[in-house]
């Protein structure tokens, strides 16, 4: 069995994120758990995704990758 278990890997890795700026693990699971089940931020990953299985950059300057594609197209 892998860790984070892949049928609720995004749960996990955004409860390991929060729970740097949390006291417990059990409310950054729970933050974590709002998070990955609305509908609104399941929407947005699914446009960010669909734009870069295209090989577009996403426009959002948090994505690493395409903001500095983005910066670097202005120059």
């Amino acid at each position: 069995m892998t860790y984070p278990p892949t049928d609720d890997r995004l749960r996990h890795l955004l409860a390991q994120e929060i729970n740097l700026s949390v006291d417990t693990w059990k409310l950054a699971f729970r933050i974590a758990d709002g998070i990955v089940k609305d509908p609104a931020i399941r929407a947005e990953l699914e446009r960010v995704a669909t734009i870069h299985s295209k090989g577009q950059p996403c426009g959002d300057r948090h994505c690493g990758r395409c903001f500095a594609a983005i910066t670097e197209a202005d120059r």
